[in-house]
C-alpha cells in the first residue's frame, strides 16, 4: 500500500510515479513529486520506481511574478 496526497492506493511491483500519475485524477497540474521526502521532477517520473509503503505528495508548478 502507498499514499498519494493523504489517499491509500494499491501498490504493484513495476510501480512508477508516471503510472500513479495516470490513475490520479487532477494530476496534470503536477511538475514535482515529493517520493518519501525526495524531490523528483517530471522528466524522471516514467523512470523512477514506487517501493511499497511509500508516501507521495504531488506538488504543483506555481508561477508568479
Amino acid at each position: 500500500m502507498i499514499e498519494v496526497d493523504e489517499n491509500k492506493m494499491q501498490w504493484s511491483e513495476e510501480m512508477t510515479i508516471a503510472s500513479i500519475l495516470e490513475q490520479v485524477e487532477d494530476a496534470k497540474f503536477c511538475s514535482v513529486v515529493r517520493l518519501n521526502g525526495r524531490l523528483v521532477s517530471s522528466p524522471k517520473f516514467s523512470e523512477t520506481r514506487v517501493p511499497d509503503n511509500s508516501i507521495l505528495q504531488l506538488l504543483p508548478l506555481v508561477a508568479g511574478g
